[in-house]
């Protein structure tokens, strides 16, 4: 089951530790290609500035979506690796 927002990701993978946090990523949206594609570094590098605009036309993103997408691929990633965010 995929949800939509980094709250609800982070309750999903508190419920269910035992799953791949990928698996609640929806498979074609963004924060999945990222979550398969990018560092955990350059995600939290991306977060920090703009919303990238090419990325933004490609995937049919406003700014606020690329940024919680972005947001969850983050929060996947980390505990994928076992880190906790703060």
């Amino acid at each position: 089951m995929s949800v939509h927002t980094p709250e609800a990701l982070s309750d999903a993978i508190r419920r269910d530790p035992q799953a791949s946090p990928a698996a609640f990523l929806a498979d074609d949206s963004f924060a999945a290609w990222c979550y398969d594609h990018c560092s955990l570094r350059a995600l939290r590098s991306a977060f920090e500035g703009d919303a990238d605009p090419a990325a933004c036309r490609r995937w049919s993103l406003s700014p606020r979506e690329w940024r919680t997408q972005i947001e969850m691929a983050i929060i996947a990633l980390a505990a994928a690796r076992g880190l906790t965010l703060k």
